[in-house]
């Protein structure tokens, strides 16, 4: 079948093209309306304010109680081994995607069944890599310089953290029964009130000197937790949180294979392009490129953290319009929108990053940690880059079309080797990370170029009215806020001196930032005025009608 064919309609393989007129024609319902999505997004945001507080107190505990070699562990291990996470094809989009559908048809089992499957493979896949792991683990550990005593205590780190990664995986697979029917609130909830349970008992061991082991013991106490809450409530709420994969009929086996296996090539490009830059640097430069690696991506990583927020509601959302037959016209809209907001949220955020990290990392670490500055700057600009993906990735796969966006993820691959091997030696860091970046620009700007093509539509229909603009005013808000930040050269001499400069410099960044979007005319009215009708209480009085006004073009 090739990809512009169209093909008769069934429960489980519909197309773009498709447009069937049922007798009774399924409804998407409320759980994947805005008013509810724009519910989970606020509850999902506010629980990422409350994890980023909680980091923020145990990073630099934790730093100043492990010191810079055990971080630069921490770092390696979580990275290198979550490389083992490319191995997924997409087990959590697919509960969410055909949850979301058997939730609009009335088949009440497919997620659980697929969730049964998804963790079976999990499992799997922890015995199979178990012994590679095993024997890679001291060559690699060898490799980063490390003293005998902390080399020890590295190995066994790594270990444990290659087991977390597979529980972590069955924890995230579980957790998509909940996000299918519209209940991303409740797993937030859940990982909220785990990560505190997480941060207390990390503080706790590391005052009684357990150093490593505090974060796995911390890490290991949270995702139990995390797991049999999430088991018990889809107990409650939906019924079995499992069911036999042998209850698939072989229509639903051969989508979910072809669904699957696209999603697993996608997500091993992916992994090898964006995920393997430390793997690298500790290999070429050492353990001390992969601490300013660490520090630049924790404080960058922010960007994707809050922006995403909102895309978490997009394949669960338009997987039901899609199984509602509302049309491709529809979709563009809801993607169009989504997108606004998604790559403004991310954008404002990279700017205030490239702006002031120096003033952020004295007031979080106490260091302004120039050595990394270059770096976060560069890794701001590549996340930034890669913001509309993720977004054009879920509308792709609530379309039913996994492997649309593989040549996207082939040409990050191939830009991403080449520019590494030319780069890594003469510029160092620096040279890996522009080759990420570069890797990431090709690759989503193929992805919405293809994106474009499968909706029927242009780059200068849904893309370019709003991208433009918007890195535009980026860039001059960026630039005017790091100009300003280097004429108060004494913020950087103590935490309370960078956190008034943050205070002050921030509010002209966002006064700016708000000024650029109303000369560039970003929002429409009608835009403003439909995220003011689907945003929660409180939110919806804050958008105001003079801020419409103010804010938004074109007519009310």
């Amino acid at each position: 079948m090739t990809e512009t064919n169209v093909v008769p309609v069934t429960c489980h393989n519909l197309q773009v093209t498709d447009a069937p007129s049922p007798s009774t024609p399924p409804a998407r319902g409320k759980e994947f309306r805005g008013k509810r999505a724009a519910s989970n997004s606020l509850i999902v945001a506010a629980g990422l304010v409350t994890v980023l507080l909680i980091s923020l107190v145990t990073t630099p505990i934790a730093i100043n109680h492990i010191g810079t070699a055990e971080f630069a562990v921490w770092t390696l291990a979580t990275t290198t081994i979550g490389i083992l996470t490319a191995l997924d094809p997409g087990f959590s989009n697919m509960v969410t995607r055909y949850g979301a559908q058997a939730k609009v048809r009335g088949e009440t089992h497919v997620a659980a069944r697929i969730c049964a499957a998804g963790s079976l493979a999990w499992l799997g896949f922890g015995l199979v890599f178990a012994v590679p792991v095993y024997f890679f683990v001291p060559f690699l550990v060898d490799n980063m310089g490390l003293n005998p005593g902390v080399r020890s205590i590295a190995s066994v780190f790594f270990y444990w953290s290659f087991g977390l990664v597979i529980f972590s995986s069955l924890l995230s697979t579980l957790s998509s029964r909940l996000s299918a029917v519209g209940d991303q609130w409740i797993v937030t909830t859940i990982d909220v009130a785990t990560r505190i349970v997480y941060a207390v008992t990390l503080i706790e061991l590391l005052s009684h000197g357990w150093r490593l082991s505090a974060i796995a013991l911390a890490t290991t106490v949270q995702f139990v937790l995390a797991y049999v809450t999430t088991f018990v409530l889809i107990a409650l709420r939906q019924g079995r949180p499992y069911a036999s994969p042998r209850g698939l009929d072989r229509s639903e086996l051969r989508e979910v294979a072809r669904f699957g296996g696209w999603l697993q090539v996608n997500s091993i490009l992916d992994t090898l392009t964006n995920e393997t830059d430390p793997l690298v640097l500790s290999f070429a430069l050492g353990k001390d490129a992969v601490a300013i690696w660490g520090f630049s991506n924790r404080l960058a990583r922010q960007i994707t953290t809050f922006a995403y927020v909102p895309q978490q509601n997009i394949l669960p959302v338009m997987s039901a319009s899609f199984a509602a037959f509302e049309g491709v016209e529809r979709m563009r809209k809801l993607y169009r929108r989504a997108q606004q907001i998604i790559v403004l949220l991310g954008a404002f955020l990279t700017g205030t990053i490239i702006a002031f990290g120096p003033l952020m990392f004295k007031a979080w670490l106490g260091q302004p940690h120039r050595e990394a500055d270059v770096a976060t700057i560069l890794v701001a600009l590549t996340l930034m880059a890669g913001l509309p993906r993720p977004a054009t990735a879920n509308a792709i796969l609530a379309l039913g079309r996994a492997g649309y966006g593989v040549p996207a993820t082939i040409l990050a691959f191939s830009v991403n080797v080449v520019f590494t091997l030319i780069l890594v030696w003469p510029f160092g860091l620096n040279g890996v990370l522009i080759g990420t970046l570069l890797a990431k620009i090709a690759a989503t700007s193929y992805l919405l170029q293809r994106f474009c093509t499968l909706v029927g539509s242009t780059y200068r229909e849904i893309i370019l009215p709003w991208l433009i603009p918007l890195v535009g005013v980026t860039a001059v808000a960026a630039g005017l806020g790091r100009l300003a930040m280097s004429q108060w050269p004494q913020a950087l001499h103590s935490r309370t001196g960078a956190l008034e400069a943050l205070m002050v410099l921030g509010a002209g960044y966002t006064l700016v930032y708000f000024i650029g979007l109303k000369l560039t005319r970003y929002f429409t009215h009608h835009d403003l005025l439909w995220i003011r009708s689907t945003a929660p209480g409180p939110l919806g009085k804050v958008i105001s009608p003079r801020m419409v006004a103010m804010l938004g073009h074109g007519p009310a």
